[in-house]
Parts: structure tokens; C-alpha cells; sequence
């Protein structure tokens, strides 16, 4: 029965968390992900350049 409360209790501290992010977050804000490496512009659909991963 402990563990059950102190399980609401993260839940709602992680809730409670959230919300606060999202309220001072712009609401033009966007998350960005890169298709292309920076360094030799191979396609990597968001994952690790293979290419540059070996150097």
C-alpha cells in the first residue's frame, strides 16, 4: 500500500512538472530534427552519421 502512494505521488510530481513546461514554452516552439549529418551531409534520417561515426 506504500508503494501505491508513493507511485501516485511521482505520478502527480511528474504531472505537475510537465505542466510547468509547457506553460513557459513558446508556443511557436517547434523540435527540430536534422536529416542531413553537419559534417559530410549524408542522409541520416535523425540518426548518427555512419561515415562520420567511424573517424
Amino acid at each position: 500500500m506504500v508503494l501505491l502512494w508513493i507511485g501516485f505521488g511521482l505520478v502527480i510530481l511528474i504531472m505537475i512538472l510537465l505542466i510547468i513546461k509547457a506553460k513557459n514554452t513558446s508556443k511557436y516552439d517547434y523540435v527540430r530534427i536534422n536529416l542531413f549529418c553537419k559534417n559530410c551531409g549524408v542522409q541520416t534520417n535523425g540518426l548518427k552519421c555512419p561515415r562520420c561515426e567511424t573517424r
